[in-house]
C-alpha cells in the first residue's frame, strides 16, 4: 500500500498560524502525519530586487523543494498554513483511498483539496457539491451534520483549475513528473499555482480535484505575500478575489461562515438575457428532478 505523509508550510514569523493548523490536525487525529516545512521567507531572501516577487518566488520554491526532497515513494499531502480543514478530510485522503485513487486513475499526479476555479465552471462545482453535501438542503438538518460529505465528486482539474496551491495531494507519480517539470527551468517570476495552472492545460500534468472541497483558505485570509509591493498589472482585482474566495468557502465541506451581507454589495444585477434567465431556470430544473 502506498506510504502517505504531509507538510505544512509555515514562516517563523507566522506562529499564530501554525497554531491554528496544528490545532485542527490534532482535531482530526492527524497530528502525527505532519511536519513543519520552513517556508522560504520572500521578506528577507529571493533573486529580485522587488519584495513582492520574492515572495512569489519563495511560496514557489517552499512547494519545490517539499517535491523534491519528500520520500519519492510517498503520497504527500502539502497545507499552507491558513487553510481550514473539512473533519471529514481524513475519510477520504487516507493510505487505503489514496491506493483507490491510483487505482483508478493510474495516470494521476496530483489531486487539489480545494482551489479557484475558472468562472464559467462555478455552476456545474456548486451542483456538484450540493449533491456531495446533501444534508444542506434538508430543513431539519443540525449544525453537526449539516456540512456531512454524503458524496464526492472528483473531476479531471484541466477546465476548472485556474489557480491556488493551499492543499493537494502529490502522488509518488507526480513526484517524479513535477521534478522533471521543475527541472527544465521556468522563469523564477511564475508562481507556483500558475505553473500547475498551465502545466495541467497542456496535459503535462495529470490532475484532479475533490468536490466538495476538503480544505480551504477562511474568507478573505490575509496573504504573507506582500501583492501591494508587486507591479500594478500583476495585482488582482479585489472585488474579484472577494467574490472567488466566497465561491471556495460555499464549495467547501464545513461551514462557509460567509457574511451574506458584506458579499451582496458585490454582486451586480443580471444583465444576460430572458432566454438566458430561462435556460438557468430549466438547468437547475432538471438537476432538481429525481427522475
Amino acid at each position: 500500500m502506498v506510504k502517505l505523509n504531509g507538510y505544512v508550510i509555515n514562516l517563523d514569523r507566522s506562529e499564530n498560524r501554525l497554531a491554528s493548523i496544528t490545532s485542527q490536525l490534532a482535531e482530526i487525529g492527524w497530528f502525527d502525519r505532519f511536519q513543519r516545512f520552513r517556508a522560504v521567507d520572500g521578506k528577507f531572501e529571493g533573486p529580485f530586487d522587488n519584495v513582492g516577487e520574492n515572495c512569489v518566488w519563495a511560496c514557489r520554491r517552499s512547494h519545490e523543494r517539499i517535491i523534491m526532497e519528500s520520500d519519492q515513494d510517498a503520497a504527500t499531502i502539502i497545507l499552507e498554513d491558513d487553510v481550514e480543514l473539512s473533519r471529514y478530510l481524513p475519510e477520504v485522503v487516507n493510505e487505503g483511498m489514496i491506493e483507490h485513487i491510483i487505482g483508478n486513475h493510474p495516470g494521476i499526479d496530483m489531486f487539489f483539496l480545494d482551489c479557484a476555479p475558472f468562472y464559467d465552471q462555478v455552476p456545474q462545482l456548486i451542483r456538484a457539491a450540493e449533491r456531495g453535501l446533501s444534508n444542506r438542503a434538508k430543513a431539519d438538518s443540525n449544525s453537526a451534520d449539516r456540512h456531512a460529505v454524503t458524496g464526492l465528486s472528483f473531476p479531471n482539474a484541466q477546465t476548472i483549475y485556474a489557480f491556488c496551491a493551499a492543499a493537494y495531494v502529490v502522488t509518488p507519480k507526480g513526484k517524479a513528473t513535477l521534478r522533471k517539470l521543475f527541472e527544465a527551468g521556468h522563469d523564477a517570476r511564475y508562481p507556483i499555482d500558475i505553473l500547475y495552472r498551465d502545466w495541467i492545460a497542456s496535459g503535462a500534468l495529470k490532475a484532479n480535484i475533490t468536490v466538495p472541497f476538503l480544505a480551504t483558505a477562511r474568507y478573505m485570509s490575509p496573504s504573507t505575500i506582500a501583492y501591494q509591493e508587486l507591479d500594478q498589472s500583476q495585482q488582482l482585482n479585489q472585488r474579484s478575489v472577494m467574490l472567488t474566495s466566497a465561491i471556495r468557502r460555499l464549495l467547501f465541506a464545513g461551514n462557509p461562515a460567509l457574511d451574506v451581507n458584506a458579499i451582496e454589495p458585490l454582486l451586480c444585477e443580471s444583465r444576460d438575457s430572458s432566454e438566458y434567465r430561462l435556460g438557468m431556470r430549466i438547468y437547475e430544473s432538471l438537476w432538481s428532478d429525481p427522475q
